[in-house]
């Protein structure tokens, strides 16, 4: 584990190529070195870094740590001194483990105990206090973009449904199966062009060949065995995963 600045920097002070990072306690992940910063990458997925003044600050969302919210779980506290607790779909808590008297599941059960992490949140490495702490956000909906979202949603996911059940992916994962679209050139859905994507499909009822050809992109196995319902259940995971991303796009949530 690594638990203050300096630790961070006598690890990063071993590695050959510091440009290449070095893998921490559990598998996903590396701890990198920018400028005079410690960043720390879990499976590709920046969730803070150690600061100079011997502070940790959680550079993720709620929504970015949704793909990799189980690793967060299982192993932050194997690499860093901190508890890390689902709270809600896309909502985490997370809390230093100075300020953990109890089991950390007790911990968490009282939601003033912990903060929710977002983009910015720094805690002292000596004392384990929060320096930053937010009260919980509570979002407000509008009705009528509900609506709007989950009818355009509906009649989407509809529409790509069809067509995976009349095969309508087959020549595609054909094709995708001989030449395999690059790694750097696949939509990177979790990403705010990713979303983007996703939103105007959605928004438009696009159903598009080049549309398609992209989701097969990313669904199709190297192992094979890939169908167009496979495909579809593909695209229900993407619309899923990125549901709050994409509801903030229809202005869902009042003042964002």
């Amino acid at each position: 584990m690594i638990s203050t600045y300096e630790a961070a920097k006598q690890y990063m002070d071993k590695a050959r190529r510091p440009s290449n990072g070095l893998v921490m306690a559990s598998n996903g992940w590396r701890l990198y070195q920018d400028g005079n910063e410690y960043v720390v990458n879990v499976r590709g997925v920046q969730i803070g870094r150690f600061l100079p003044d011997n502070t940790f600050m959680f550079t993720l969302t709620g929504g970015k740590a949704y793909s990799i919210a189980q690793t967060l779980g299982v192993t932050m506290n194997r690499n860093l001194p901190f508890e890390w607790k689902r709270c809600a779909k896309s909502t985490y808590r997370v809390d230093h483990r100075r300020n953990i008297g109890v089991s950390p599941w007790e911990h968490f059960e009282t939601p003033t105990n912990a903060p929710q992490v977002y983009d910015g949140l720094r805690f002292d490495l000596t004392t384990g206090m929060c320096l930053n702490y937010k009260p919980d956000l509570v979002q407000r909906i509008n009705p009528d973009r509900r609506k709007e979202w989950l009818a355009a949603c509906k009649a989407w996911k509809r529409k790509v449904k069809v067509a995976a059940r009349v095969g309508a992916f087959d020549a595609l994962i054909r094709a995708e199966a001989a030449d395999r679209t690059p790694w750097t050139e696949r939509v990177r859905w979790n990403t705010t062009q990713g979303v983007d994507i996703l939103y105007k499909a959605i928004k438009d009822n696009d159903c598009s060949v080049e549309l398609m050809r992209m989701f097969v992109a990313g669904a199709t196995a190297y192992s094979g065995g890939t169908t167009s319902e496979s495909v579809y259940a593909y695209i229900e995971k993407l619309i899923d995963t990125n549901s709050i991303a994409l509801r903030k796009r229809f202005g869902v949530f009042e003042g964002e």
